[in-house]
């Protein structure tokens, strides 16, 4: 019996000093460094295409929208993403050509936020954006071909974090209207896909 009571003992001034901190441990600024998964699609059905791989770098803060946390553990926040970063890469197969295609997006972020700081340094949290973009393409091959546009992109997702570091995922969509600057072939596509990050969270 003093053995269970000096095992207890210990594990129950841990979990008491663990939930004394809830809600006193939210972190505001995030770094995720990603691996991106895209699909452009024509939007009249007529195709798509997958990604051979991407990476993402991206750098943001969430603003609270009050101090105190909603029964002491909850947060709502106004998410602002400064740097967004996306590459991804991908193969167009024609027979037995294959011409590399390649896609580079510069991204803002804005939207709401929910954290929550259930225990100690545990933080989960969840949010929409939205993500005006700048989405560049490169095709190579015979006929070489540089476009861009504006892109009307969105991003939802949540990120699980125990103090500075964390994994998340997220889902993208959106569409752009591409525009020759180089070479023909522009048109609309649509742009879907996931990513998956370690996120490093700060205060």
């Amino acid at each position: 019996m003093k053995k269970i009571l000096l095992f207890m003992l210990p594990a129950l001034f841990f979990i008491v000093s663990v939930t004394d901190v809830k809600g006193e441990d939210f972190r505001r600024k995030y770094r995720n460094f990603s691996f991106s998964g895209m699909k452009l699609m024509s939007p009249d059905g007529g195709g798509s295409l997958d990604a051979n791989f991407g990476a993402a770098f991206t750098s943001g803060r969430t603003y609270f929208l009050h101090s105190r946390p909603i029964l002491g553990l909850m947060k709502i926040g106004l998410d602002a993403t400064w740097v967004d970063l996306n590459y991804s890469n991908y193969t167009l197969t024609a027979g037995d050509a294959k011409t590399p295609w390649h896609q580079l997006e510069y991204s803002l972020h804005v939207g709401p936020s929910v954290a929550i700081n259930p225990i100690g340094k545990l933080n989960i949290n969840a949010y929409f954006r939205y993500a005006p973009t700048f989405s560049l393409q490169y095709i190579g091959g015979e006929d070489i071909s540089l476009r861009g546009n504006y892109a009307t992109m969105f991003v939802t997702g949540g990120m699980v974090s125990w103090g500075v570091i964390g994994i998340g995922a997220e889902y993208r969509f959106g569409d752009c209207n591409y525009r020759n600057f180089v070479g023909e072939g522009a048109g609309a596509l649509d742009m879907t896909g996931f990513r998956t990050f370690i996120t490093l969270r700060f205060k």
